[in-house]
């Protein structure tokens, strides 16, 4: 039996169909693909907060604000760390105090910023720029909102904050909140001990972090002439 020829192709038939790729979509395809794409590409790219570094007895803080007041104050990070965890927890980019933002951004800053050095030349006993909680769990604002009626120098327990806010079986978790506080200072989780009377946490932390955290809430307590165990 005779075996059969393979067809013959037409290699130059063959090179034009590489050279020219894939066929482009129509119009209407890439039009609405591009109604799609360019909304996302604008807002990965539109600032959604403007931060500043002020100065704090023990180093550097930064400060970030919106539209409706501050939404993060971080104590002791590197700039690129709180400028990526931030940008992360609000979907949009973070981008550094300056000209061509809008005004409440800049007033709440500006605000901030004065009035952290009041705080901390011993003038100030409570802050009047308005935070913004966006985000936040509802346990967890149930437990902001009881630490920021603590006064200036006052100082309670885990075990006592839950028991004012109406959890009192809820200590250990409400110092799982304390430790989310986006915005400590203008809430002052740091007046919040443990029940023996020592430092107990402050704020997340990190690798390296407890200690530094820990000395910066010695020191914000000591400023308001608050004593602790230890």
């Amino acid at each position: 039996m005779k075996a059969r020829t393979a067809p013959r192709t037409d290699d130059a038939a063959v090179e034009r169909v590489l050279r020219a790729g894939d066929p482009l979509p129509g119009a209407q395809v890439l039009e609405a693909e591009l109604a799609i794409a360019i909304p996302r590409t604008r807002a990965a790219f539109t600032p959604v907060a403007a931060f500043i570094r002020h100065p704090a007895p023990w180093g550097i803080l930064h400060v970030a604000a919106g539209e409706r007041g501050i939404l993060a104050i971080e104590l002791a990070a590197e700039t690129g760390d709180f400028v990526d965890d931030l940008a992360r927890r609000l979907g949009g980019t973070v981008v550094p105090d300056g000209p061509g933002l809008p005004g409440p951004w800049r007033d709440a800053l500006a605000t901030a910023s004065r009035e952290l050095d009041e705080y901390f030349a011993g003038r100030r006993t409570a802050f009047d720029v308005p935070v913004d909680l966006t985000g936040v769990s509802a346990w967890d604002r149930l437990v902001l909102d009881g630490a920021r009626r603590l006064s200036y120098g006052e100082v309670t327990s885990y075990g006592g904050l839950a028991r004012a806010i109406g959890r009192p079986r809820s200590a250990r978790a409400v110092g799982g909140a304390l430790g989310r506080n986006p915005v400590p200072l203008m809430i002052p989780c740091h007046r919040v001990v443990a029940g023996d009377g020592t430092l107990g946490g402050y704020g997340g932390g990190g690798r390296g972090a407890r200690e530094r955290l820990l000395a910066v809430k010695r020191s914000l307590l000591a400023l308001e002439g608050a004593r602790v165990a230890g």
